[in-house]
């Protein structure tokens, strides 16, 4: 590991060395101009596609469906430092080289080197692909992981070549910078505690939807707040509510439906505590739900807000 880090770590800097003293500037220039000579719609189209899946957007949405998808905290939390690193370094190293775009690229609203699509793929990726590698998959399963990251890799760098948004020296220098994020990474990660035992995040989100499952047959109240949002959902079509509007409607059936919930769990308690009547555990489930009304209420009043004027 250290070997790789030192080697990564020269390559960089002989490759930022070169830049700042424009001796690779010729280089750069050449090769940028022939890949743009190249271009097709249907290679833009392309490498445009390969090239989203190192963008933030991208980034964040598949480290939001690993949270679920990956076996242990020990997995996760790496995962997450992996992409705020990520998103430090881009911002920091681009900021301190300011380099200019090349022309095609200079429609984008940050600098050039090193580039951040080069170094995200390489330090996120290839930590996927150190974990799926290390896994206890099938040889299938990981066989064709291992294949769809090894294609990320390369043709994520490869497309913002293609693309004309970066030189040559940008992805090379960000390719180098990736692997020593990748290397600090995987040592993180060897170095972090093995859980003894862990409760798999997919039991507990089979076990939460079982919960919902089994409130939505007992109670009666639950199936009466579905049918209402149904129709408010209807309701919000045909009027042709906002955006703003139709949040807030969700926001008030999300409300409504986790206090009902919470009712159910403290009415099915107080009963496996006690079947005597007592004053306290009458309390609890009245107060549990006088919640559930309110929020109802105000749920009724928010709705005739947003509906009665289009109505009228």
């Amino acid at each position: 590991m250290k070997k790789k880090i030192i080697i990564a770590s020269l390559v960089f800097v002989s490759i930022t060395l070169l830049m700042w003293l424009k001796i690779v500037e010729p280089l750069d220039h050449w090769v940028y101009h022939f890949l743009v000579s190249l271009q097709q719609p249907y290679l833009i189209f392309i490498a445009s596609s390969f090239s989203f899946f190192a963008s933030p957007l991208a980034l964040l949405s598949l480290t939001l469906l690993l949270i679920f998808l990956l076996p242990s905290n020990r997995e996760r939390k790496v995962l997450v430092l992996d992409l705020i690193i990520c998103a430090l370094v881009i911002i920091i190293s681009k900021n301190l080289f300011m380099r200019t775009r090349p022309e095609l690229g200079q429609i984008l609203e940050s600098y050039s080197y090193p580039s951040g699509h080069a170094f995200a793929s390489v330090m996120y990726y290839g930590f996927l692909y150190y974990l799926l590698n290390n896994s206890a998959h099938n040889h299938t399963l990981k066989l064709l992981g291992k294949i769809l990251l090894g294609i990320l890799l390369v043709t994520i760098s490869l497309s913002r070549l293609i693309l004309g948004v970066h030189y040559m020296s940008d992805v090379l220098a960000g390719i180098a910078l990736g692997v020593i994020g990748l290397q600090f990474i995987i040592y993180r990660y060897e170095h972090l505690p093995v859980p003894s035992k862990e409760t798999d995040l997919r039991k507990s989100m089979a076990y939460a939807f079982q919960g919902i499952r089994q409130t939505i047959k007992s109670e009666r109240n639950m199936i009466i707040h579905i049918l209402i949002a149904f129709l408010v959902v209807f309701a919000g079509i045909f009027f042709q509510i906002n955006l703003i509007e139709w949040c807030i409607c969700f926001l008030l059936f999300g409300l409504v439906f986790a206090l009902e919930l919470v009712n159910t769990a403290i009415e099915n308690v107080v009963d496996l505590v006690t079947s005597e009547h007592k004053k306290k555990a009458k309390l609890a489930k009245d107060a549990a739900a006088g919640a559930v009304l309110i929020a109802a209420i105000m749920a009724v009043v928010v709705g005739l807000c947003i509906f009665l004027p289009k109505i009228m």
